[in-house]
C-alpha cells in the first residue's frame, strides 16, 4: 500500500518511525566515531609517552647531560620525564573531559532510542542498551583513569629513581 493511501495517522506515526531510525542509525555511528578518536588519542599517546620514557632511560648513560639549575644538579632524565608527564596529562584532559563525555552523551541518546523503540516492540533495537550493561559509565570511567595512573606512576618512580640513587658517573650507589 501508498503512504498516500495510508490513513493520516498512520502516515505520521510511519514517519516517526523512520526518523526515529535514521537518528538511531546516527547515533550509533557517532558512538562508533568517537571510539575511534579515542582508540587513536589514547594510542597514539600513550605510544608517545613510552617513547619519551624510553628516550629519558637512555639519556641516563651520558655523564654530559647533567644540568645545573641555581646551584642544583641532576639528570636531564628528569626534565625528559616531566615533559612525558605533562604531555601524559594533556591527553588525558582531552580524553576525559572531551571525547569520554561526547561519547557518554551518544550512549545516553542511544539508550533512550532503544528504550523508547522497546515501548512498542521489544524486540526491535537495544543495542546501546545491551552494551551499557557489560559496561557501565563508572566502570568505563574508573577504566580510564587507571589506563591513565599506569604510565604516570611508572614516570613517577622513574623520577624518584633517579632522584634516589642515581649518580652523574652513571654509577647506582651501593647501600
Amino acid at each position: 500500500m501508498e503512504d498516500a493511501a495510508l490513513p493520516t495517522a498512520i502516515r505520521t506515526n510511519r514517519q516517526e518511525i523512520d526518523c526515529l531510525l535514521e537518528e538511531w542509525k546516527t547515533v550509533i555511528q557517532t558512538q562508533m566515531h568517537f571510539n575511534e578518536m579515542i582508540l587513536r588519542l589514547r594510542g597514539m599517546g600513550i605510544a608517545t609517552v613510552t617513547a619519551i620514557f624510553g628516550a629519558a632511560a637512555y639519556s641516563l648513560q651520558f655523564e654530559k647531560i647533567i644540568l645545573h639549575v641555581k646551584g642544583y644538579t641532576f639528570q636531564a632524565a628528569i626534565i625528559i620525564v616531566f615533559f612525558a608527564l605533562t604531555l601524559l596529562l594533556a591527553i588525558f584532559i582531552l580524553d576525559y573531559f572531551y571525547y569520554f563525555k561526547l561519547l557518554l552523551g551518544a550512549v545516553k541518546r542511544g539508550e533512550e532510542i532503544d528504550k523508547n523503540v522497546r515501548a512498542i516492540n521489544p524486540n526491535m533495537l537495544g543495542l546501546t542498551i545491551t552494551i551499557s550493561a557489560f559496561v557501565s559509565p563508572a566502570s568505563a570511567k574508573w577504566l580510564l583513569i587507571a589506563f591513565y595512573i599506569i604510565p604516570l606512576v611508572t614516570g613517577l618512580a622513574f623520577i624518584l629513581a633517579i632522584l634516589g640513587g642515581y649518580t652523574p658517573k652513571g654509577e647506582w650507589p651501593v647501600h
